[in-house]
């Protein structure tokens, strides 16, 4: 296994900061995680200037789990570089049925 593979199933199968148990298609419950992370892995696209490189930064990449498979998280869903974007990416995409960890969150006014 060449090291980069090995360093992201690494980050794949790091500990949840967060868990949230959604529901697709309103009826099949799955499992939604947040990991926190010290690198956002870049696109490698030369002409995405702003994403192509790796960059070493506090991130938190969102996991969700295989609706075949209980236990298994084999897609990913993005990266945030706050816990609170994370989460609301999950709300946003995802039917929440409920969050499983309890967080302060921070007020948004609008």
């Amino acid at each position: 296994m060449s090291k980069t593979k090995a360093v992201k199933e690494d980050y794949k199968n790091k500990k949840p900061i967060m868990r949230a148990i959604c529901l697709y298609d309103s009826t099949v419950e799955h499992e939604v995680k947040i990991i926190k992370w010290h690198t956002l892995y870049g696109s490698g696209d030369y002409e995405d200037e702003e994403y192509c490189d790796d960059r070493e930064v506090e991130c938190y990449y969102i996991w969700y789990e295989d609706l075949t498979q209980k236990g298994v998280f084999n897609a990913g869903a993005g990266a945030c570089l706050s816990l609170e974007e994370a989460m609301a990416l999950v709300e946003k995409n995802y039917n929440v049925k409920k969050w499983l960890n309890k967080v302060k969150r921070k007020r948004t006014v609008k």
